[in-house]
C-alpha cells in the first residue's frame, strides 16, 4: 500500500500546531506527554479532522502494530477505515480482537461494519450474537442499542429493548430510551404509554416528559395518539394528579382550552383547592389568546378562593389580560367625534385594578397596579390630569420601586403632551442621572433625542441617537437605529430640511393628541414633496393618525396603498399587517383580513410580522377557540 507523506517542513509545522491546540494526554493512551506515540496519535487525529485520511491511516496502522492492545489506537483506526469505506480492513481489525475477547462491544462493532457494507442479514445476526454473550445483562443490550442507534435502526432497537425486558425480567428497563425510540419511529401511542409509566414511577419527571414529547407534537398524529392514550389513563386513575397535568398540557398543545380548563379545574381540586393551578392555566390561556377561557378561569379563582394566596395576583393578571384583549381588538374609549363610549375590556381592567387597591393595600404589587391605572388614564381614557396625579402618587409613596421609575418616565411624556418640551427634557435628564443604566435609561435617552427631532433640532437628535446606537442589547436600540436612518436619509432638499420639519411637526401634533393638525402637516408634506424619500413614512404616519382618530376605513385605504406605491419600502409589510388588522376588527370581514395576512406571508415571507400574521389567521379561523 502506497502512503503519501508531507514534506519535512510541513510535518514540523503540523506537529507544532497540534502541540499548541491539543488538550493534555488522552487517558486511554496512558503515557507521558513527551512520548512520541502521543504526538503521532494526535497528529493522526488532526489528519482525520481535516479529511487527510491516507496520512491518518498510515500513522494509525503503525501505532496499532506497535501497541495492538491499545484501545484508543484501535478505535481511531477503525473509525478511519470506516470513514473511507475500507470495511474489510475494519472488519479484519475487529475479528483479530475477537480471537482473544468475544464481547458484546466487539461483536456490535462487527455488526455495524457489516450493516455499512450492505450485508443486513449478517449484521442483524451478529447484533443478536452480541446480546447472547450476556443475555441477562442490561449492559449488553445497552451496547447493542447504541450500535443500532448509530445506523438509525430505530424499530429494531425498539424490539431489542423489549427483548431486554423479557430476558432480564425487569419490566421498567430502558423506559426513557424506549419512549424516545418509539417517538422517532412514529410509534406515538407506545411512546405515550412509556412516558405514563415513567410518571407513575416518579411524578417529578413531568417536566422531562413534556420536554421529550414537545418536539413531536407538531405532528398531528403524534398529538392525537398521545391524547387518546393519556385520556384513557386518566379515566382508569382519575385521582392521579400528574397524569391529569400531562393531559391538561396536551389539551393546551392542541389548543383545546375548553377541555384543558376542565383538567386544570380537577387538578386544582386534587392540589388542595387554592386556585393556584387555575391561575396557571388562565395565564397560559391568556398568553395564547384564548381570552374567554382565561377569563373564566380567573373569575373562578376570584369567586371560589377569594382569600387564597393566588387571589391578589389573579386580580392583577385579570386586569392585564383585559388590556391585552382590548388592544388586540383595537378597543377605544372614544368615538370619532371625541365622545366617551363603552370600552368593556378597558373598563373591566380598570375595575379589577381599583378592586385590587381596595382589597390589597399592602401587597407587593400595589405600586405596579397603581401605575397601571395611571397608564389607563393616560393612554386609554385620555385623562392626563388624573394620570399625572396617579403617577405623582406612585413616585412619592413608593420612591424605590420600578413602578416609581416608570411613573417618572410617564410624567415626562405627559409634559410632551402638554407642549412643555423643556420640562420633559428636565424630567428625562433627571431620570438618566438617577438610574444611570438600564433599559429605561436608554428609553429616556431615545425620548430626549425624539424631543430634539420634534423641535427640528436634527443635529442634536443625531448626537443622542449615536450614544443609544452603541447599546445594541437594549430594546430601544432598534427604534434608535430607525430614527437615525430617518434623520440621515431624509435631510434636504434645501438647507432648511422642510420636508423633515413638516414630518416632525406631524409627529409632535400626534403626540400632543391634535389629530387634525397632525393630518394637515402630513398632507401638506405629501402635497408639496410627493417624490421625497419621506413619502412612504409620511403616508404610513397618515394611516396611524387616521386609525387613532377612529377613521378606520380611511386608515385601511392609506395602509393598503403603501405596498402598491412603495413595494420595496421597509414599511410595506407592516402596512399590510395594519390593513389586515383593521379588517379583522370589522364584523363580517374575517375572510378579507385573512386574504391580506396571506398576501403579507406570500409577498414578504421574511417579514418580522409573519409569525403574528399566522397567529391572527388561526384566530380568525377559530382554531383552538
Amino acid at each position: 500500500m502506497k502512503r503519501t507523506f508531507l514534506p519535512i517542513r510541513s510535518w514540523i509545522g503540523v506537529v507544532v500546531l497540534t502541540a499548541l491546540i491539543w488538550a493534555p494526554v488522552v487517558d486511554a493512551v496512558g503515557q507521558q506527554q513527551e512520548n512520541p506515540q502521543i504526538v503521532r496519535f494526535r497528529l493522526a487525529d488532526t489528519f482525520l479532522r481535516s479529511g487527510q485520511f491516507d496520512q491518518a491511516i498510515g500513522l494509525l496502522e503503525d501505532l496499532y502494530a506497535e501497541a495492538p492492545r491499545n484501545d484508543a489506537f484501535y478505535e481511531k483506526l477503525k473509525e478511519a477505515y470506516n470513514n473511507v469505506k475500507r470495511y474489510e480492513e475494519a472488519a479484519a481489525l475487529v475479528r483479530a480482537r475477537l480471537v482473544d475477547t468475544r464481547s458484546a462491544a466487539l461483536l456490535s462493532d462487527l455488526a455495524n461494519i457489516r450493516y455499512l457494507q450492505g450485508n443486513e442479514k449478517d449484521a442483524y445476526a451478529t447484533w443478536q450474537e452480541a446480546v447472547e454473550t450476556a443475555p441477562t445483562d442490561p449492559n449488553a443490550y445497552r451496547i447493542v442499542y447504541r450500535s443500532l442507534l448509530g445506523v438509525r435502526q430505530f424499530e429494531r432497537a425498539v424490539s431489542l429493548l423489549e427483548q431486554a425486558r423479557a430476558a432480564t425480567g425487569q419490566t421498567a428497563l430502558f423506559r426513557v430510551e424506549l419512549a424516545y425510540l418509539c417517538s422517532i419511529s412514529g410509534l406515538y401511542a407506545k411512546a405515550a404509554e412509556e412516558y405514563l409509566a415513567l410518571l407513575k414511577e416518579n411524578d417529578r419527571h413531568l417536566d422531562f416528559v413534556r420536554s421529550r414529547l414537545g418536539p413531536f407534537l407538531e405532528e398531528e398524529e403524534a398529538l392525537a395518539s398521545s391524547l387518546v392514550v393519556v385520556q384513557d389513563a386518566v379515566r382508569t386513575d382519575p385521582l392521579y394528579r400528574t397524569w391529569r397535568e400531562l393531559l391538561g398540557w396536551l389539551y393546551i398543545e392542541a389548543e383545546d382550552f375548553a377541555n384543558a380548563l376542565g383538567e386544570y379545574r380537577a387538578i386544582d381540586g386534587l392540589a388542595g383547592g387554592q386556585g393556584h393551578m387555575l391561575f396557571e392555566f388562565a395565564r397560559t390561556a391568556a398568553e395564547a389568546g384564548a381570552y374567554n377561557k382565561a377569563s373564566e378561569a380567573y373569575r373562578e379563582v376570584l369567586e371560589r378562593y377569594p382569600d387564597a394566596p393566588a387571589a391578589a395576583r389573579t386580580l392583577a393578571a385579570f386586569g392585564a389580560m383585559h388590556i391585552r384583549w382590548a388592544a388586540e381588538i383595537d378597543e377605544r374609549a372614544f368615538d370619532e367625534t371625541g365622545n366617551r363610549i363603552g370600552a368593556p375590556h378597558y373598563d373591566e381592567a380598570l375595575a379589577a385594578y381599583q378592586t385590587f387597591l381596595q382589597q390589597y393595600p399592602h401587597h407587593e404589587l400595589y405600586p405596579d397596579v397603581l401605575h397601571r391605572i395611571g397608564r389607563l388614564q393616560q393612554d386609554v381614557f385620555l385623562d392626563t390630569g388624573s394620570a399625572e396625579s396617579t403617577f405623582l402618587q406612585v413616585v412619592s409613596a413608593f420612591p424605590d420601586t420600578r413602578a416609581a421609575d416608570q411613573a417618572a418616565f410617564d410624567l415626562a411624556n405627559i409634559a410632551i403632551i402638554h407642549g412643555q418640551l423643556d420640562d420633559a427634557r428636565l424630567r428625562f435628564n433627571r431620570l438618566i442621572e438617577r438610574l444611570r443604566t438600564g433599559d429605561l435609561v436608554e428609553q429616556a435617552r431615545f425620548n430626549l433625542a425624539s424631543i430634539h427631532m420634534l423641535a427640528g433640532e436634527f443635529d442634536a437628535a443625531l448626537s443622542l441617537v449615536d450614544i443609544i446606537d452603541a447599546h445594541t442589547s437594549t430594546d430601544v436600540s432598534n427604534d434608535a437605529i430607525t430614527l437615525k436612518i430617518l434623520l440621515l436619509g431624509n435631510r434636504g432638499p434645501d438647507s432648511l430640511d422642510m420636508p423633515l420639519r413638516r414630518y416632525a411637526g406631524a409627529l409632535l401634533a400626534r403626540k400632543q393628541r391634535r389629530p387634525l393638525a397632525a393630518l394637515d402637516s402630513v398632507d401638506a408634506l405629501l402635497s408639496m414633496y410627493p417624490s421625497h424619500a419621506l413619502a412612504d413614512e409620511a403616508r404610513f404616519l397618515r394611516g396611524e393618525i387616521l386609525l387613532a382618530a377612529g377613521r378606520g376605513q380611511e386608515a385601511y385605504e392609506t395602509f393598503a396603498e403603501i405596498p402598491l406605491m412603495y413595494p420595496a419600502s421597509f414599511l410595506a409589510d407592516r402596512a399590510l399587517f395594519e390593513a389586515a388588522g383593521i379588517l379583522s376588527r370589522e364584523s363580517g370581514k374575517s375572510e378579507e383580513a385573512i386574504a391580506v395576512y396571506r398576501r403579507l406571508l406570500s409577498e414578504y415571507p421574511g417579514s418580522l410580522f409573519a409569525g403574528k400574521a399566522r397567529d391572527h389567521i388561526r384566530r380568525l379561523r377559530g382554531d383552538g377557540v
